[in-house]
């Protein structure tokens, strides 16, 4: 449990840093786009409605080790402060592409660098769905990384559990990012 708040400035620090990566409002024809394109996205439907990141839009593969061992991130926000949505996936100790999970059981005790993924403020009372503290089970492919240029691109799904008991299914996630787009 030590190292618990290690662990929570970690996840902080990595949402600090995709969000500090701004990117334009990208259009909403994303979501039908097949993983190729001009522009990073990142989308999923979330209990069967589409949800598209419309700025700060990152990823990045083994970025910075200080960060956490074999980190990839992936990460983008829907909405305008102060009723945005941030949503992140943080993979550690990752090779490359390939299968990864997030396999936080509720109420269980996170390890230092585990798997997490989450979505603050789903709504005002709702405001955080997955992360360290709540439930979350997450299929994530890796299709296709690279360190120099950054470049991340995957497809994801599963469940997060928020705060006020309810469990959100992810389905059809999609992300790319390509650090030349920016």
């Amino acid at each position: 449990m030590k190292l618990f708040p290690l662990h929570l400035i970690s996840i902080l620090l990595l949402t600090f840093i995709s969000c500090s990566n701004s990117q334009k409002s990208s259009d909403n024809h994303q979501a039908s786009k097949p993983l190729s394109g001009e522009k990073n996205f990142l989308t999923m439907k979330i209990d069967g409605k589409e949800w598209s990141a419309d700025r700060e839009i990152f990823g990045s593969y083994h970025f910075n080790e200080s960060l956490g061992p074999g980190l990839i991130n992936i990460a983008g926000v829907k909405g305008d402060p102060p009723n945005d949505q941030p949503f992140n996936i943080n993979l550690y100790n990752t090779k490359g592409p390939g299968l990864y999970k997030v396999n936080i059981g509720q109420g269980s005790s996170v390890k230092m660098y585990e798997n997490v993924s989450q979505l603050a403020q789903f709504t005002p009372s709702n405001y955080l769905c997955g992360g360290a503290q709540q439930g979350s089970q997450m299929n994530i492919t890796i299709i296709k990384v690279s360190k120099d240029p950054q470049m991340v691109e995957a497809t994801f799904s599963g469940t997060m559990t928020c705060v006020e008991g309810n469990t959100l299914t992810i389905t059809e996630g999609k992300f790319y990012y390509h650090e030349n787009n920016d």
